[in-house]
């Protein structure tokens, strides 16, 4: 059932608004549709416009909804508070990309549970990116030992991804920022509410050498409930996780479980003995975390170098890539578009946009290149 409520049309919609931007936001809101009940509408319906059009029981027959959810009061509030949003989106510097559309980050798309939406300020930069994460409060050793070690996977190509906190993540977002490397802020709050306040003059440095990104609505205020929340999307926007300091409940352990449940490497630097404050970093260590005392500890698994190690005449056999094989442009799409967790295909061909059919073709090509492995249940990753 749709509401009498103005919506946006092709020619009110700016650069950075996607065509029928008030149904993913207004869907998204509605009581009962979180995010799997959400990718359940989306992907039997490939559209929230087309969603929106069809009762909470035609929902319910086709079994993408829970029984006997009721949404039809509250549409007309949702979709007003939709509409109000890019209202607020393009009277702001803000983009918004939704879940399989143009500009959505596709790490992302392979979550278990992908956000409908973002708002993102700026342009999301290339991989490989390290997540560096740690303590609000940081010890005088531990600032010291992540801005030199972020300063300089930086400079070697690193995109460094951090939550926009006090302490480590603001130390790996200036340092990322000091080298001219590139940076991801992920926020647990609404573009336009920055915190901390004090890193209000950091925003444009962070959007000037890559983006800000966040999930959260405009009008949302700090809430603690809301940042182990982001969390995920700092390891999903990764392909590693460095814990520089942390104790022993921390929201960068948070970061760090969250990785490894996407398949994702995890780093630590190691503190002092018996130091409160390092205690979940040695935590992590004894796990198997990877020990850190050096940034090649990090490049060498990704097969990068310092710029120092690039300058030599040869590098050792353990930091050169194997080269890629010539891909054409569909091909390059999809492989980019898996990420790096397994992805089932049907997920992979919605975020896509691209037929079911079209999409097991062109990941048959890069299996036989080697490129891309096939698991049971229809799951895919990369081989590589």
């Amino acid at each position: 059932m749709q509401t009498d409520v103005t919506t946006t049309t092709e020619t009110e919609i700016d650069r950075h608004i996607p065509v029928d931007a008030e149904y993913w936001l207004a869907l998204s809101r509605l009581p009962g549709v979180g995010r799997a009940t959400f990718l359940r509408i989306i992907e039997s319906f490939k559209s929230p416009k087309d969603a929106w059009q069809l009762s909470d029981t035609e929902w319910n027959n086709a079994e993408v909804s829970r029984v006997r959810l009721e949404t039809h009061l509250q549409r007309a509030d949702a979709l007003a508070w939709a509409n109000n949003q890019i209202e607020r989106l393009s009277k702001s510097r803000w983009s918004l990309v939704v879940y399989g559309g143009e500009g959505f980050p596709p790490s992302l798309s392979s979550l278990r549970y992908p956000p409908p939406y973002l708002f993102m300020l700026g342009t999301l930069p290339d991989p490989p990116a390290l997540a560096v994460v740690g303590s609000r409060k940081v010890t005088e050793y531990g600032a010291r030992i992540t801005r030199d070690l972020t300063e300089e996977l930086a400079a070697a190509g690193l995109t460094i991804v951090s939550g926009f906190a006090r302490g480590i993540d603001t130390i790996a977002h200036k340092a990322a920022i000091a080298v001219n490397g590139k940076t991801i802020a992920v926020w647990g709050t609404g573009p336009d509410e920055v915190y901390p306040e004090e890193n209000k003059d950091l925003v444009d440095q962070v959007a000037a050498h890559g983006c800000v990104v966040t999930e959260f609505p405009f009008g949302l205020a700090p809430d603690a409930a809301n940042f182990p929340v982001r969390n995920r999307l700092i390891a999903g926007l990764s392909d590693g996780v460095l814990v520089a300091q942390a104790r022993r409940k921390s929201g960068a352990l948070l970061t760090a479980e969250h990785a490894l449940e996407q398949g994702k490497e995890i780093f630590a630097i190691p503190g002092e003995i018996g130091q409160e404050s390092f205690v979940g970093t040695h935590g992590l260590l004894k796990q198997g975390a990877r020990i850190v005392t050096c940034a090649d500890d990090i490049l060498s698994v990704f097969q990068m170098g310092t710029p120092r190690r690039r300058d030599r005449e040869s590098a050792p056999a353990s930091v050169i890539a194997i080269p890629m094989p010539p891909l054409n442009d569909i091909e390059r799409r999809v492989y980019d578009g898996l990420g790096t967790t397994a992805c089932h295909i049907d997920r992979l061909s919605v975020s896509l946009q691209m037929s079911v059919g079209e999409t097991a073709r062109v990941l048959t090509m890069l299996e036989l290149k080697g490129l891309v492995t096939k698991q049971a249940g229809n799951l895919i990753a990369r081989a590589r």
